[in-house]
């Protein structure tokens, strides 16, 4: 009867490959929780540390009527995350998130605009290349980050944020769309307010 019921909660990763040479390296934690993982392409990699914890967590790389190849996804040590959608639709772009990270509800990470914009003379403006979070940074509920960005360790990204550019200070917070610095010298913790005069 035991082994029934954990047999009910252990259920695989969905993970769907289209192409060659392609790995996804996944924790044990995402067998107990929805976690998915699309790739349509070759070479590309998928690396979730084993002591990250991704609830409802998607990731697609490429498409199948675009498929994509030398991309890499990195999610770092004891990360967690509540809700997040990571899209790669570009060739050699990747998204790398550090340790020690909160990632909250409903939180995008797009690295490509999906279509293309160019200048009169045909020459592209958006191509992806990257999104690097650093470690320790605290990601609030609905914010996105678009392609080519950067955010340093020991920020917190503030709720409804969309971040559009790279930020090469650490200990800030960063709000608003597009997002910008509004408070530096910070530190953050989990630990709730309420409970805060007791450390």
């Amino acid at each position: 009867m035991f082994k029934k019921f954990i047999n009910k909660f252990l259920l695989k990763p969905k993970i769907k490959i289209r192409g060659e040479g392609n790995s996804v390296s996944v924790p044990k934690s995402a067998y107990t929780r929805k976690f998915r993982v699309k790739i349509f392409g070759n070479n590309n990699k998928v690396i979730i540390s084993d002591n990250a914890h991704l609830h409802n967590t998607k990731i697609d790389i490429g498409f199948p009527e675009c498929p994509i190849n030398n991309c890499t996804v990195s999610i770092g040590q004891k990360t967690t995350a509540n809700g997040l959608y990571i899209c790669l639709g570009e060739s050699a772009s990747e998204v790398i998130v550090g340790d020690n990270c909160m990632i909250s509800f409903e939180v995008e990470m797009s690295c490509t605009d999906t279509h293309s914009i160019t200048d009169l003379q045909g020459n592209l403006l958006n191509k992806g290349h990257f999104i690097h979070i650093g470690s320790r940074v605290w990601v609030c509920k609905r914010t996105t980050f678009l392609k080519d960005i950067a955010v340093k360790d020991d920020c917190v990204v503030a709720q409804n944020s969309v971040v559009t550019s790279c930020f090469d200070k650490t200990n800030c917070v960063i709000a608003g769309y597009p997002a910008r610095i509004v408070k530096e010298g910070i530190l953050w913790s989990s630990k709730r307010p309420e409970n805060w005069e007791e450390q």
